[in-house]
């Protein structure tokens, strides 16, 4: 009894020690982390150096057997940070045909509510356009289409380095044109879409809002913008400075992306990258930008660890819900 009792004395002053250095490192020079990121953080740069200075991990993208190891291994350590959840309705995984690639891949959400008068909501998953898959913001997509309700079609876009830009925005700009034909035999009501990603997602949704509004289709009545990449031209801003190693994302992972997925020669002020260096952003949809403090890049898909992230669902489905009728 002796023992078992030193034992729970040993463990509640380990995790009371650990409590009080959550406490402590949330407190940045710079900002205040949620006490469980800052803890996270700081582990992983104890037991595994190298893993926290690329959460991605694409310093290496060059061969077939990389690619799929870089892929793997985010999508092994993504998946247990997001909670299941169980959803009341259809989920149909369909290759939409004529895309620019060829046959494009699409995850469907249908809720079991009232069919034809329910938004419909493209959502592209981020990644920086070398990683990640519908899986990987499968959860969110569930949790907006059941929260809002709406039909949502999460899109498998093509990735870099495999396809450069521009085959994500492309793919992207397709499957928006698709949903608005068909919106109605999915069971969502006729008319503007809303568009939704996150980082990498976010800008696509951003770039395909733009190029939509330069072809006069006014096909996208909002667009939702969850800590979106805007400027590939820079990486020399506060965020990059403060935060740019140690906390997750790293200035690193995103010079390693951007290397992949711009082709050299291209200008990265160009709109299609940069939709912050559009000369103008009048008469573009309406959007809804995430930033949420003290949560460190990715939040959206740590369900497990924070309920910020379900905050930011359920503001996300009030916007779309709220989204004008055609």
């Amino acid at each position: 009894m002796n023992v078992l009792l030193a034992i729970i004395a040993l463990l509640a002053a380990a995790a009371a020690l650990l409590v009080a250095l959550s406490l402590h490192w949330a407190n940045t020079p710079h900002g205040r982390l949620k006490p469980i990121f800052a803890l996270m953080f700081r582990l992983g740069k104890l037991l595994r150096p190298a893993a926290a200075e690329r959460a991605i991990g694409a310093a290496a993208m060059d061969t077939p057997e990389q690619i799929v190891a870089v892929r793997t291994e985010f999508a092994r350590n993504t998946a247990p940070l997001s909670k299941p959840v169980p959803f009341a309705g259809t989920i149909e995984d369909r290759k939409l045909p004529g895309a620019p690639g060829g046959e494009l891949p699409v995850r469907i959400y249908r809720p079991a509510v009232a069919r034809g008068d329910v938004p419909l909501l493209v959502y592209f998953h981020g990644g920086g356009f070398v990683v990640g898959s519908p899986d990987y913001t499968d959860a969110a997509a569930r949790t907006l289409a059941l929260e809002t309700p709406a039909v949502v079609v999460s899109v498998d876009y093509r990735l870099a380095p495999e396809h450069p830009f521009p085959a994500a925005p492309d793919d992207c700009e397709f499957a928006v044109a698709w949903c608005v034909e068909a919106a109605e035999s999915l069971g969502a009501r006729p008319g503007p879409v809303a568009v939704a990603g996150d980082s990498a997602g976010g800008n696509l949704s951003a770039v395909v809002a733009q190029r939509d509004l330069a072809a006069g289709h006014e096909r996208i009545g909002l667009q939702v913008l969850i800590y979106p990449c805007t400027d590939a031209t820079r990486t020399d801003r506060d965020s990059h400075a403060h935060f740019g190693s140690g906390y997750g994302l790293s200035t690193k992972d995103i010079e390693d992306c951007m290397r992949y997925y711009v082709p050299i020669g291209t200008d990265r002020a160009t709109p299609d990258l940069s939709p912050l260096h559009a000369k103008s952003l009048a008469g573009l949809a309406p959007a809804l930008t995430m930033h949420e403090p003290a949560m460190p890049h990715g939040y959206i898909t740590m369900t497990r660890l924070c309920s910020e992230a379900g905050t930011t669902l359920e503001s996300i489905a009030a916007a779309v819900r709220s989204m004008p009728k055609a």
